[in-house]
């Protein structure tokens, strides 16, 4: 993984890097990591080259969570984990998507169990790509471009926020190639990319600034379906 260290404070710094050198050691992995004294300059780095950043909230300048707003402003999907020793921010820190809010001094075995949930986010970012026979010709798609996939007769439709696909398929044959990447049913006619969901309102599921109804009888394992993925359990 390609890792970003954004923090003030050196010691600090010192022993994440001791950590993450230990669990590539005790995992097989590799992290390249780089080290930034303050968020401003972390931002007007090449940070989409990044997988990760483990950042702290109490820096000089702009602080971690608003560096955290302005990646997310810019659609930057990198796995962001909070270390710091500032709790009462833990909520502003989860409503930026971070994967992890993790209170310092910070152990090693408390270290490693965050970085097997943060590696998981990270594999499930790196894209995929699926072949489409559209109604238009052959095209390539990203699979984090899809917002769901939406049956209509004996054709389906691959709904994204550039363009609509037309293809002719079922949606069983969907569900099978979508799935393995954070793919669930809310009805029998739609499978959402659960990574794209903006908030769940009653018997509804926002996605993409449009309102999918969620059916009685896929209700529950799409709920379930949902709680996994923001667990980073699937």
């Amino acid at each position: 993984m390609q890792i970003a260290m954004v923090d003030d404070c050196l010691d600090d710094v010192k022993r994440l890097k001791e950590y993450l050198v230990r669990y590539g050691q005790e995992t097989g992995t590799k992290n390249d990591f780089w080290y930034f004294s303050d968020a401003e300059s972390f931002l007007s780095s090449n940070h989409s080259a990044f997988d990760m950043v483990i950042m702290d909230i109490d820096m000089p300048g702009i602080n971690g969570i608003d560096a955290a707003r302005k990646l997310r402003q810019k659609g930057n999907r990198i796995v962001i984990m909070f270390v710091t020793n500032m709790p009462q921010y833990a909520l502003a820190g989860y409503e930026v998507e971070a994967v992890d809010y993790v209170l310092k001094p910070l152990s090693y075995q408390d270290f490693a169990l965050k970085m097997q949930k943060a590696s998981r986010y990270v594999q499930r970012n790196r894209d995929a790509v699926i072949s489409l026979q559209t109604t238009e010709g052959m095209i390539s798609l990203q699979v984090s471009e899809i917002l769901y996939v939406e049956s209509a007769l004996h054709y389906l439709m691959y709904c994204t926020n550039r363009e609509n696909w037309k293809v002719r398929g079922s949606m069983t044959q969907a569900e099978k190639e979508l799935g393995p990447f954070r793919f669930a049913r809310c009805n029998s006619g739609i499978l959402v990319n659960l990574r794209h969901v903006q908030a769940i309102e009653k018997e509804d599921v926002l996605i993409g600034g449009r309102r999918l109804k969620i059916s009685r009888g896929k209700r529950l394992e799409f709920m379930n379906a949902f709680a996994r993925y923001l667990g980073g359990m699937a």
